[in-house]
């Protein structure tokens, strides 16, 4: 198993450019639901290239941005000063290891990334951490269909295949076995409420291979000599569904925002 900040090397660029940012909607409701305002302070954990960091930022104070691989957390950087974003500060660190002073941030946020975590023992730092009256947001994306029907399903079985069923992120990768909702019941952020909101992304055969190159199992730095017969294997296969695409992913983004009761 290689260990996240080296899983990501070389992933930045396309991270920023092929993840689908989050809608409008979540952050206005985040905002909404959470009481944030112009004097909230927020820590975003495995924020990558600061996908949901930047646009939070325009509605809060300050944001600590988190993330074990200093790539990553460059490509972010540098977008959020071309966005003109400056109240957000890159910190390399993992969740785990993060020592902040007790009662120092309003809301923890952890977008599609808790599943790389220790998430008992992150939870549990972030019950120091928060004021007592904050909260956590853990934000996951859920896949329910594709059009060409199947093709994305087809697409993650070729990557498996390709890694003969032995991926590079290891046995942390697959579905976790205890939910994320059971182990915030399990932690100080008892209370729970759930947000969801909807999504539908269009994508060309170059950007479900840029996509890719973002993910654990298709960055160039795992791939190595062996990107190019990677790229070939899931470019015949997307061509086989559609010549040209769009290549349509719906589901939704569900929100679980765990308090102290």
């Amino acid at each position: 198993m290689i260990p996240a900040s080296e899983l990501y090397r070389g992933a930045g660029p396309y991270y920023a450019r092929h993840i689908t940012p989050f809608s409008d909607e979540i952050f206005r409701s985040l905002v909404r639901v959470c009481r944030l305002s112009s004097s909230s302070r927020v820590l975003d954990l495995g924020a990558g290239t600061g996908l949901f960091s930047i646009p939070l930022a325009r509605s809060v104070r300050y944001v600590l941005s988190v993330d074990p691989c200093d790539e990553m957390l460059h490509e972010g950087r540098r977008k959020a000063e071309a966005l003109g974003v400056n109240n957000i500060e890159f910190l390399v660190s993992r969740s785990e290891d993060l020592n902040e002073a007790a009662s120092s941030f309003d809301i923890a946020t952890i977008a599609n990334s808790f599943n790389w975590m220790d998430r008992p023992r992150v939870l549990g730092k972030l019950a120091r951490t928060l004021r007592p009256d904050g909260c956590i947001a853990i934000i996951n994306s859920e896949y329910e269909e594709s059009e060409p029907g199947g093709w994305r399903d087809a697409m993650w079985s070729a990557v498996q295949e390709f890694w003969k069923g032995s991926l590079p992120a290891g046995p942390a990768f697959p579905p976790l076995k205890v939910s994320d909702r059971s182990v915030l019941r399990a932690s100080d952020f008892s209370e729970i409420i759930e947000l969801r909101h909807s999504f539908e992304r269009h994508r060309d055969i170059d950007d479900v291979l840029g996509y890719l190159h973002s993910m654990s199992m298709g960055t160039p730095h795992v791939l190595g000599a062996r990107r190019e017969e990677f790229t070939t294997r899931i470019r015949r296969l997307l061509l086989s569904y559609s010549p040209s695409g769009p290549f349509v992913e719906r589901g939704h983004v569900t929100t679980l925002l765990g308090y102290k009761p």
